[in-house]
């Protein structure tokens, strides 16, 4: 009976050996787990990202061709006798153009939605030019709408008083 007690203290049972493999499955099983949720989030954010380029792509294009207009209009205008009159006259028919004079010229504001939370805004400054350089692009930038209200609005700086 002696010996049988002396081999089975100094054995190591198969309880230990289960309880860690067990535990060592456990955390393996909790480490794929965490590894498939990383992928799946990363594909979300890649896919909202891709979504969101397509957009601003979109918003851009149509920003580009409303730019393309005010710049056809300008040299239409430029042909004018007055450049400032029949340039606002033009750019106040275009949907969504808000016009300045401002003492470089007439500038030009106006926005495309990019998405329901984002729009782009862009402010244009054109000027009387008979060669080379129409216009100077002042804003090109993405933002919110709580963005476009926070800038200043369009003062009158008394340029054009008779």
């Amino acid at each position: 009976m002696n010996k049988k007690k002396q081999g089975l203290g100094s054995t190591v049972g198969i309880g230990y050996i289960s309880i860690m493999l067990i535990f060592t499955v456990i955390c393996l099983t909790i480490l794929a787990v965490l590894g498939f949720q990383a992928v799946y989030s990363n594909d979300r954010v890649s896919g909202r990202s891709e979504q969101f380029t397509r957009e601003y792509y979109a918003a851009d294009m149509e920003a580009k061709k409303t730019l393309a207009i005010l710049d056809e209009a300008a040299v239409q205008a430029a042909e004018g006798f007055s450049f400032e009159e029949s340039f606002t006259d033009a750019a106040q028919e275009i949907d969504g153009v808000i016009t300045a004079m401002v003492p470089e010229g007439v500038r030009v504001d106006y926005s495309v939605v990019i998405n329901d939370r984002q729009q782009l805004s862009v402010s244009v400054v054109f000027f009387s030019s008979p060669a080379g350089e129409r216009y100077r692009i002042l804003r090109w930038q993405s933002g919110t709408e709580a963005d476009q209200e926070e800038s200043s609005p369009a003062v009158w700086d008394g340029s054009d008083l008779v």
